[in-house]
C-alpha cells in the first residue's frame, strides 16, 4: 500500500527533547527520504514548528527543503499571538507553503484564533489552504465560530485533538464523552481528524500498538467516516518512543477494510494536496 503522511516535522537540529542532542539526527530530512523509500511515501504533510528557541527558523528551513523535494508539502508555523494579514500569507504563498499549522492549546488562544480579521479567513478559503490545527479538549470547545469561517479549506486537528494518556481501553461511552468536544466538529464537513501521535495517548508512551487507543480510534471513525481521517507518523518525535514502522503498523491492527485503511493512509491527504491552489 502506498502511504501519504499527514502529520511529520523536520528539524535541523534534530529532535532533543527525551535522549537530547547524541541521540537527535542533524539529517532529518535525509532520514526520512531512507524511511520514505522504504516504506512507499509518496507525499509529505510537513508541520512547521518554532514555538520553542531552538526550533526558530523552521518555517525558512521547510521552504528550502521543499524546494529540492517534491514530496515535501509545507506548511508554515503561524504562532497564536500573530495577527495575520494578507501580506503575510501572500509572502508565505510566495515561499512555496501550501497552508499553517496553528498551536492553540487552550481556550484564551483560541479566542485570539476568533478575532482574525475577514480578510484573513478569506484569502485562506481563495487558496484553498491546509491548516494543520494542534490543540486540546477544552480548548476545541471554543473553535467552531473560527473553523466554520474556513469553509473552503481542509483543517486537520492532529493527534486526535489530544484526549489525554491511557493505560487501560477507555469504554466506548467514556471515549463517546471524551472525544466530544472533537466531535462536535464533525458536522462542519471541512474538517478532518489526523490519526497521529498514538504514542501521546498510551500510557506508558511505548506500549505499541496501543490497544488503549482503539475505543477512540473507532469512535472518530464512527463519527468522521474514513474519508476524513488521516494517518500521520509524527516522525520525528515518535522515534523517541516506538519505530517508524510501528507508526503505521498500528492502524492496521484495527478491524477496518483495505479499502478504508487506503483512504485514510494515503487517498484522502492526496486529495486535500491537489486541492491546493498553487497561483
Amino acid at each position: 500500500m502506498k502511504l501519504a503522511d499527514a502529520h511529520l516535522h523536520l528539524f535541523r537540529p534534530g529532535f532533543t527533547d527525551r535522549y537530547g542532542p547524541a541521540w537527535a539526527s542533524r539529517s532529518e530530512v535525509e532520514l526520512y527520504e531512507a524511511l520514505r523509500q522504504a516504506h512507499r511515501i509518496d507525499r509529505g504533510l510537513v508541520v512547521g514548528y518554532e514555538g520553542r528557541p531552538r526550533f526558530r527558523g523552521n518555517n525558512r528551513d521547510l521552504a528550502a527543503w521543499a524546494r529540492t523535494h517534491s514530496w515535501i508539502t509545507p506548511l508554515a508555523f503561524l504562532p497564536v499571538t500573530t495577527l495575520p494579514t494578507v501580506k503575510h500569507f501572500t509572502t508565505l504563498f510566495r515561499q512555496g507553503f501550501a497552508g499553517i499549522a496553528v498551536y492553540a492549546m487552550n481556550p484564551s488562544e483560541v479566542d485570539g484564533l476568533n478575532r482574525w480579521p475577514t480578510c484573513a479567513s478569506q484569502w485562506l478559503n481563495q487558496k484553498r489552504w491546509i491548516v494543520s490545527l494542534n490543540t486540546r479538549p477544552e480548548a476545541l470547545r471554543n473553535f467552531k465560530p473560527f473553523l466554520a469561517k474556513l469553509d473552503q479549506c481542509r483543517i486537520l486537528i492532529s493527534h486526535l485533538g489530544l484526549p489525554g494518556r491511557y493505560a487501560v481501553s477507555p469504554s466506548p461511552g467514556e471515549a463517546k464523552s471524551v472525544l466530544q468536544p472533537l466531535r462536535s466538529l464533525a458536522e462542519l464537513p471541512q474538517v478532518g481528524v489526523k490519526l497521529s501521535g498514538l504514542y501521546a495517548i498510551s500510557q506508558p508512551a511505548h506500549a505499541y500498538p496501543h490497544r488503549s487507543a482503539h475505543p477512540l480510534l473507532q469512535r472518530l471513525y464512527e463519527d468522521f467516516g474514513p474519508r476524513r481521517l488521516y494517518w500521520g507518523s509524527d516522525f520525528s518525535p515518535a522515534l523517541e518512543h516506538i519505530s517508524f514502522p510501528q507508526t503505521i503498523a498500528a492502524l492496521l491492527e484495527l478491524n477496518w477494510s483495505t479499502t478504508d485503511l487506503r483512504h485514510i493512509m494515503h487517498d484522502n491527504l492526496t486529495r486535500v494536496m491537489r486541492r491546493v491552489r498553487r497561483s
